[in-house]
């Protein structure tokens, strides 16, 4: 396994298969907005086969065609990933005795543990099952006729019969989901060979059970109280922060977190409870010119109060800087001009807590260093 930490460059040993799958991870997904790439930097040293390596703000495991398993740590403690990736306090929940593998648990190794350790009490349990509806048109013919049935498949033919009847199984929309994600964390090698057992082990538990339609949110009722955990953790392992950009290339099973996502979730977080009085607007569109060819920029985050922009916030999962950059004072004192406001900022995850402030003519440009944890003070 080749363990790397993001933004931290290694030179690492590979072969021109491995480094040319991974050059492909070196450019990122554009759509409204352009997408992190996975590796930052790939370039060759003067030794053959060489290469330094440097990740970028994804954390998790994926696999090469070569089958070479790419693991990828966090640069902060792992209360503070658990926190950005929602589970908060929660997070007591990825904790078990196993013995660690070699360098400790990863995050990913957590999070099937935790997931295995639900899926376990699950599975004894016996599976959430409903009454579905199902059609039979060949014997035995269970329920009742169908002439709607009976009209599809069999033209109303009189020497046939179609019935359908209620039928209970588990093949149901919470079910599918904890399969999707037991498959999912299937496909991953982990360091700890009793851990990976664990997780091929509940195979049987989850045979014949459907998986989730492809590009569709999954929308529950009322989850059970014995799901409750094992519901979290699923949709962690399959949102869509867990999967590298479209078009990546790579073919191996993934759990990969988008790190500057998640940093923009807990920006917005920070900014709604530290400033209760004002609307938080994610993601805004902002018009950059008035004539000519149209020209659109996306501000992470500008507050409103009474309906009025007043401030112009951007999160930047980068190590703290003070001043900002040039093109950093370009892009948010154009923000800024374009809403008419005069206060802008830039957010950064840090240890501590503190600000400094550069003025641009009628704007205040603010640079935050903002702890990760500071929502649960």
């Amino acid at each position: 396994m080749l363990r790397l930490v993001e933004y931290q460059t290694r030179t690492v040993r590979l072969s021109a298969g491995e480094a040319a799958e991974l050059a492909r991870l070196t450019v990122g997904t554009r759509g409204e907005r352009e997408r992190a790439r996975v590796i930052e930097r790939l370039t060759p040293t003067a030794e053959p086969g060489c290469y330094d390596l440097q990740p970028g703000p994804y954390v998790g495991r994926f696999q090469l065609l070569s089958g070479q398993v790419v693991e990828v740590a966090g640069r902060f403690p792992f209360q503070d990933l658990a926190t950005l990736l929602g589970l908060g306090r929660g997070a007591a929940l990825l904790d078990d005795a196993a013995a660690p593998g070699s360098g400790g648990h990863s995050l990913v190794d957590l999070i099937a543990l935790a997931f295995v350790r639900e899926a376990e009490r699950l599975a004894g349990q016996g599976l959430a099952k409903e009454y579905q509806r199902r059609a039979f048109t060949r014997p035995p013919y269970p329920g009742v006729p169908s002439a709607t049935l009976h009209l599809k498949v069999h033209a109303g033919r009189p020497d046939r019969l179609a019935t359908s009847a209620n039928r209970l199984t588990p093949d149901v929309t919470l079910n599918r989901l904890v399969a999707s994600a037991h498959r999912r964390l299937s496909g991953l090698a982990y360091p700890e060979a009793r851990l990976g057992a664990r997780v091929r082990a509940l195979d049987p538990a989850f045979r014949g059970i459907g998986s989730l339609p492809a590009g569709r949110p999954v929308v529950l009722g009322p989850v059970p109280a014995r799901y409750r955990e094992i519901e979290k953790l699923a949709r962690l392992i399959l949102d869509e922060r867990s999967a590298l950009p479209t078009g990546a290339g790579v073919s191996g099973v993934s759990v990969m977190f988008d790190m500057t996502r998640l940093w923009e979730n807990y920006v917005g977080a920070w900014l709604r409870h530290r400033s209760p009085e004002v609307t938080v607007a994610a993601q805004q569109a902002i018009p950059l010119t008035d004539s000519g060819q149209k020209r659109t920029g996306y501000a992470d985050f500008v507050l409103y109060r009474g309906g009025e922009a007043v401030a112009v916030y951007d999160a930047k999962y980068k190590p703290w800087r003070s001043p900002p950059s040039t093109d950093e004072i370009y892009q948010l004192f154009t923000y800024a001009q374009r809403l008419g406001v005069t206060s802008a900022a830039l957010v950064y995850p840090a240890a501590t807590s503190h600000r400094t402030t550069t003025t641009v003519g009628p704007v205040t440009i603010e640079c935050w260093a903002v702890p990760i944890e500071a929502l649960a003070r």
